[in-house]
């Protein structure tokens, strides 16, 4: 069952003010913030503010609905109530100054009242993975957590408020649009263990350097307790490590070099040195990116309490996300590694090791690549940056799909390698499908903007 709150409860809440009764009752209400989701008398509708949107605009609809209470903006209060028909003009309503504040506090609220470890993951890329891996890795255990791309100021305490009371470790991704935002996730959120995958060049359009990122990402850390918090670092580049121990001066991990035991088509096996216990890890993963984030799963894992044979033997159950480096076999016979999720400097470059491992022993490897996006000015010299990373790689072709991509072609250029700059989806299909056989694999990336997941169903085909 999902939370639920009295009105006095709510009244808790920073300036909360109770319109059209004069006094309360213990009926309890769980929150909605879609007018069209209402149950009858049993659920509270918030009206939130979004860029294209305003919640209050559909109190009426929530009361028609069968609301039982409306949480709206006290600047919004005189308008909403001379909007109302005189048989909702009585309605109970509870003002505040701002009702974004207010679902994080309630969603705060819920969490105080309950025994949940919480683990909290953000990072320049790899969140999701981790999350997963990590949901897979405590999975002997009651686990909630963030759905989809429920990682912002309303996915955040969305995903609070939908967890079960008997929920044991709640596992929260945090996302991070410029500074401030991971510090507003974490006080809504209340971590015990934060994960911090890399701070790498996702998001430098907005932050314009790795150092801004650092603070940005080191803001999770800054939330925990110094002496009960741990702090978990996949990437320990220098700037990330200084800014997280100027933030936290509690237990900081940072991934050591894994000892790797067996890799195969199905995945890897490692084992973690200067650790007390022997035991090995197999994750569906190849590549020492996706590695690390096994490892944060790993570790967030153990500072949740759970053994290591218990974290073995969930993490051995994660699949990998769909468009997120899953391999598919085309009718061709070709392994396809689907990467079209998304993108950025470092996670192209940890798709491109994770096909040029064992576990991908086809000959002829073809690597096609989308845009980069989110990246403003700095685009062009890191796709020109990535392109000259590629150049030595053994791959035996290379095809940039789109304008802004084909600098990553420009940077490649005098690789011993088959290069193809194409500005369009077919044209990138017609370069690949004459080398679709059982001795090639393709892997295909780009950021979701670039809709690569259509070229790869169509190379499924």
């Amino acid at each position: 069952m999902s939370a639920t709150f009295t009105i006095d409860e709510i009244l808790t809440l920073d300036g909360a003010v109770l319109h059209g009764a004069t006094k309360t009752t213990d009926q309890t209400f769980s929150i909605s913030t879609d007018s069209r989701a209402i149950r009858a008398d049993q659920d509270l509708y918030l009206a939130l503010k979004g860029e294209r949107f305003d919640g209050h605009s559909f109190v009426l609809k929530a009361f028609e609905n069968g609301a039982g209470l409306a949480i709206i903006d006290s600047a919004s209060a005189v308008s909403v109530g001379e909007s109302l028909p005189a048989e909702y003009s009585t309605r109970l309503m509870v003002s505040v100054p701002n009702t974004l504040a207010a679902y994080q506090g309630l969603a705060r609220l819920y969490l105080r009242r309950h025994s949940a470890k919480v683990i909290a993951i953000t990072g320049s890329s790899g969140k999701t993975t981790t999350k997963e891996m990590t949901a897979a890795a405590t999975s002997c255990r009651v686990v909630h957590k963030s759905l989809a791309n429920e990682n912002n100021e309303i996915g955040v305490p969305k995903t609070i408020l939908s967890m079960p009371a008997e929920t044991e470790i709640l596992i929260l991704e945090m996302g991070m649009r410029g500074l401030g935002q991971i510090a507003e996730l974490a006080a809504c959120g209340l971590p015990d263990i934060g994960v911090i995958t890399c701070a790498g060049t996702a998001h430098i359009e907005l932050l314009g350097s790795r150092e801004n990122i650092a603070r940005a990402k080191c803001e999770l850390l800054a939330a925990l307790d110094s002496e009960r918090g741990r702090a978990i670092i996949g990437d320990g580049s220098d700037y990330l490590l200084a800014q997280a121990r100027q933030d936290f001066s509690g237990l900081i991990e940072v991934c050591p070099a894994l000892e790797i035991v067996r890799v195969d088509s199905h995945g890897t096996t490692f084992k973690i040195p200067d650790s007390a216990s022997e035991q090995e890890f197999f994750v569906r993963a190849h590549g020492r990116v996706l590695l690390e984030d096994a490892w944060c799963a790993v570790a967030a894992a153990r500072a949740a309490g759970l053994s290591d044979s218990e974290i073995a033997a969930g993490l051995s159950k994660f699949e990998a996300v769909e468009g997120r480096g899953n391999a598919v076999q085309s009718s061709h016979g070709a392994t396809i590694v689907d990467e079209s999720y998304n993108a950025n400097p470092d996670s192209m470059r940890c798709a491109v090791e994770a096909i040029l491992s064992h576990a991908y022993p086809q000959p002829d490897k073809i690597v096609v690549l989308g845009a980069m996006a989110e990246l403003g000015d700095f685009s062009e010299p890191l796709h020109l940056e990535l392109g000259r990373w590629l150049k030595d790689k053994p791959i035996s072709l290379l095809v940039t799909v789109g304008p802004v991509a084909s600098a990553i072609a420009s940077g490649a250029k005098g690789a011993t390698y088959e290069i193809a700059a194409v500005a369009t989806q077919d044209e990138a299909l017609g370069r690949v499908l004459p080398r679709l056989g059982r001795d090639s694999c393709v892997m295909v990336k780009g950021s979701h903007s670039t809709n690569l997941d259509i070229l790869v169903q169509n190379i499924l085909q």
